[in-house]
């Protein structure tokens, strides 16, 4: 079966990420604190590592022994989400950009994580969004759960409506 080299490749642990150390360590410190943000805006341009990141960061905060602020790997919760968890969600706005899967959306984060600490919603490509499907994530990203973590991900900025940016903490990357 034919795998993608980035997939093959990918990052296990917030050390192996490259060139990103100024987000790492501090994704890593949060994690050891248990000082956590509700939703996270991961912008920066294709290939720096957004997504890697953002799979870290579901991992990590529902590992059950995280070494360093890092994933175990091997830990029931990390092999759960790696053979595919039903609490880590991943969204492509690109293709999933209307209103109706953003209320679906909405209605799911509700709902308490199966085997998971925490439920992480992980929304690539954010920017392609419709303007009324923003309007209905905002809602939620204002008022989530305690259990819900949204962590957004943007190559374009500047298409993503400031009442969205200034409720996330934002991470930029750059291109090494």
């Amino acid at each position: 079966m034919y795998l993608a080299l980035y997939r093959k490749y990918r990052s296990k642990t917030f050390d192996e990420v490259i060139s990103q150390e100024h987000i790492t360590t501090t994704l890593k410190n949060q994690i050891k604190t248990g000082k956590l943000a509700h939703a996270y805006l991961f912008t920066g341009s294709r290939g720096t590592g957004k997504t890697t990141c953002a799979k870290l960061m579901a991992r990590a905060v529902n590992c059950l022994s995280p070494v360093d602020g890092s994933p175990c790997g091997e830990c029931e919760v990390c092999k759960a989400i790696a053979d595919g968890c039903p609490d880590i969600i991943e969204m492509d706005a690109a293709s999933n950009n209307g209103v109706d899967d953003v209320r679906a959306l909405r209605d799911e984060v509700m709902y308490t994580p199966v085997l998971c600490r925490y439920k992480v919603y992980i929304i690539d490509e954010v920017h392609m969004m419709s303007g009324s499907a923003f309007n209905a994530l905002l809602k939620t990203i204002e008022e989530p759960p305690a259990h819900v973590i949204f962590i957004l991900a943007t190559t374009e900025i500047q298409k993503v409506p400031a009442t969205i940016v200034s409720r996330c903490q934002q991470f930029s990357f750059r291109r090494t």
